[in-house]
């Protein structure tokens, strides 16, 4: 029987990971995340607490891709799939 170490997100105890780095990079992505929730909440009025989270979370799972555009390559939110784009969890 083989013996597998599984590492836990101290950010969201429901997700397991096979990496330390995995497991790193997700809570990484979750603070990021909180960030972003905080900042658009405080921007916007009339969100929900939902809509927040899920901007939050868009907002932090393509982190990369928005920095391109950030530093004026604009095109890039345009040329983004479903496929491409991470919008789901």
């Amino acid at each position: 029987m083989a013996v597998v170490t599984l590492f836990m997100s101290d950010r969201d105890t429901s997700r397991t990971f096979t990496s330390k780095k995995e497991a790193d990079e997700y809570d990484k992505m979750l603070e990021l995340a909180e960030a972003v929730s905080h900042f658009i909440e405080n921007k916007i009025e009339g969100l929900s607490e939902q809509q927040v989270e899920e901007i939050g979370l868009v907002f932090a799972r393509n982190k990369d891709l928005l920095a391109q555009a950030i530093k004026g390559k604009a095109d890039v939110l345009f040329a983004t799939t479903d496929d491409t784009a991470d919008t789901e969890g």
